[in-house]
């Protein structure tokens, strides 16, 4: 593991953390909320994905589109085309929520609705925005902005939203914003992408489909990926063919042992075999995917700010400067 990758990502203005739902996305987003949080800094958390629950992942109670203190130093907003496109109208064209029905604003709805790429680049635009916005001391008012993003299908297109954008629009006010918003996403010094992923077969291909994707488009980095609950050895082998003797051995010794021994083999048994099928599908992903890929253990508690906490401890561990 190269020394100090977390301190390489916490460096950067914006973190997309994208990945299949299922692979604790939210989780370890969340989780680099509080590693940044515990650094002093200020930080954002943005919940893109409609599945996903940043906010509860942080401890808190929902998101809105207005960011909310979830922890210290920690704040979550959500995003949805539909409330980025009114604060886009609101910020650039001056159209305030009681105008929707004026002709201006239907021809912006049906651009944001009908076409993918503009929608899309709506949410980007959002995020650019909120990296961009200073205090009233003119100091960032964010010093990370972590997203958790969309399913893995839909981030492609988001991230190549403003570049999509500027090949429709070839001058004027949008164009120069979009420019700019493209420049923040592709600049590898302040943006970068961390993928998500589990230690089984489909998990792993669809994020090796993702990287490529995500690379060909040639406008955002892929810093990093976080392989979820590998599931450790139990015990050596030794140690279980000794229990598997144990459990064979006279009724006399097995009685004393109790009858549970062979469930307790047979349990060993069964988390060597996913041991051993994770560690294939996590070489493969090892070998084929070209940025540092970080093992984050199983950790056997219920979705919320305990398991943030728990996998906030492990990404420290496994990513600490050398």
């Amino acid at each position: 593991m190269p020394a100090g990758l977390l301190e390489d990502l916490l460096e950067r203005r914006i973190v997309f953390v994208a990945g299949k739902g299922g692979t604790g996305k939210t989780t370890v987003a969340a989780a680099l909320c509080l590693l940044a949080a515990r650094r002093g800094l200020e930080v954002l958390g943005v919940e893109v994905d409609a599945k996903g629950d940043l906010a509860a992942a942080l401890g808190g109670n929902g998101a809105g589109f207005k960011a909310a203190v979830v922890q210290p130093k920690v704040s979550v907003l959500a995003l949805h085309a539909e409330e980025s496109f009114q604060e886009y109208l609101r910020i650039y064209f001056k159209v305030p929520r009681f105008a929707r029905m004026t002709p201006l604003s239907r021809v912006f709805d049906f651009i944001a609705t009908a076409v993918p790429g503009p929608r899309d680049m709506l949410v980007v635009g959002k995020i650019a925005f909120e990296e961009r916005r200073r205090d009233e001391n003119r100091r960032p008012a964010w010093d990370l902005i972590v997203v958790d993003c969309s399913a893995s299908g839909h981030v492609v297109s988001q991230l190549r939203a403003a570049r999509s954008m500027m090949e429709l629009v070839r001058g004027g006010m949008i164009r120069s914003q979009v420019e700019w918003i493209d420049a923040v996403l592709s600049d590898p010094r302040r943006t970068g992408v961390v993928l998500t992923a589990l230690p089984e077969e489909m998990p792993v291909v669809e994020t090796l489909e993702l990287h490529r994707d995500i690379v060909a488009q040639r406008n955002a980095h892929v810093a990093a990926c976080f392989l979820n609950r590998v599931m450790p050895e139990p015990l050596p082998p030794g140690q279980r063919r000794l229990l598997a003797e144990l459990g064979a051995a006279a009724p006399e010794v097995r009685a004393r042992l109790g009858e549970g021994i062979a469930g307790i083999t047979a349990d060993l048994e069964l988390a060597a075999h996913i041991h051993r099928a994770g560690a294939v599908q996590a070489k493969r992903l090892h070998d084929e995917l070209p940025v540092p890929v970080v093992e984050l253990p199983l950790v056997s508690m219920r979705t919320g700010l305990a398991t943030t906490r728990a996998v906030a401890v492990a990404i420290a561990e496994r990513t600490a400067a050398s």
